[in-house]
């Protein structure tokens, strides 16, 4: 049972601060290897699908997911790691120490934050996250979090939409190996 996130918001307004001020890195889909999803347990029906999209493509694809405490923990082959609510977060709402030392000891080439705004936790994991390029959904009334957002409409958290948007623009951005052989005249 959380007893309030008061703690915890002030927290991730304090990193979302130091987001903001952090050298961006944009990668494209070519020059990823390593993908980090976070997500949430209610989505995984949606989620699932992106995440056979990426390892079509090669790509080597973890999870973290958030399961609220009347929901099952999905259980899938891919590298994952479960953020369960009244085991892994305290009463303040805060993630339990080892859980996201794990998290944060993951070396990814991108993050993509598939969670809704209604879970402050999983804000706070991926603000601590160390991945170079972070994408994910801006809400018209939240924080620029990422290095890449997609700006969604209050309210709407259309995970398919978002995902497609992801990938496109991903694929838009020049790879590093690209530019090397091409360079801009």
């Amino acid at each position: 049972m959380i007893l309030t996130t008061y703690f915890l918001n002030k927290k991730i307004r304090s990193l979302a601060k130091e987001a903001a001020t952090r050298t961006h890195c944009y990668r494209s889909m070519d020059d990823v290897r390593y993908v980090l999803i976070m997500c949430e347990a209610r989505d995984w029906k949606a989620v699932e699908p992106c995440i056979d999209i990426l390892k079509k493509k090669g790509k080597t694809v973890h999870v973290c997911v958030y399961t609220r405490k009347d929901e099952d923990t999905p259980i899938w082959d891919y590298a994952f790691l479960p953020v369960e609510e009244g085991k892994d977060v305290n009463i303040w709402g805060f993630p339990d120490k080892n859980m996201r030392t794990q998290l944060n000891n993951l070396s990814v080439d991108v993050l993509i934050d598939l969670t809704s705004e209604e879970v402050p936790v999983m804000r706070y994991l991926m603000l601590q996250q160390p991945s170079a390029f972070k994408v994910g959904a801006k809400y018209e009334q939240g924080a620029n979090l990422f290095d890449l957002s997609i700006v969604m409409k209050d309210g709407v958290h259309d995970i398919p939409f978002l995902f497609r948007q992801i990938m496109v623009y991903m694929q838009a951005i020049r790879s590093s190996a690209a530019a090397a052989n091409n360079p801009a005249k």
